[in-house]
């Protein structure tokens, strides 16, 4: 499974209104949960959820986007450490221009 993780909030990520991206279906969190207390998803080949959302979890292959701050803080690097420790094979991390030469000695 490939899970493209948002650096930003569920509200405020750009892939939150989307169904598709290319050709594949997303499966995202559907913001209400079952008679259990399990978190409802839409069907899909590609989940797409935020970085607050899918602590605790993890997936091969982790896509780290819509990375974007000014300053890499103590809020910022542990965001980057719960998005980079998702991934069990491989992480992409996906910034902001503002923000990439920030990752530079991280890399």
């Amino acid at each position: 499974m490939i899970a493209i993780i948002s650096y930003r909030g569920r509200e405020s990520s750009r892939f939150t209104p989307l169904t598709h991206l290319g050709p594949h279906r997303l499966r995202a969190f559907r913001g209400r949960y079952d008679l259990f207390g399990e978190a409802e998803y839409s069907e899909g080949d590609l989940l797409i959820d935020s970085v607050y959302r899918f602590k605790g979890q993890s997936a091969p292959c982790v896509i780290f986007t819509e990375i974007d701050f000014d300053t890499l803080d103590e809020l910022a690097t542990r965001k980057l450490f719960v998005g980079a420790t998702r991934a069990t094979m491989k992480v992409i991390f996906v910034a902001s221009t503002r923000t990439a030469p920030l990752l530079q000695p991280l890399t």
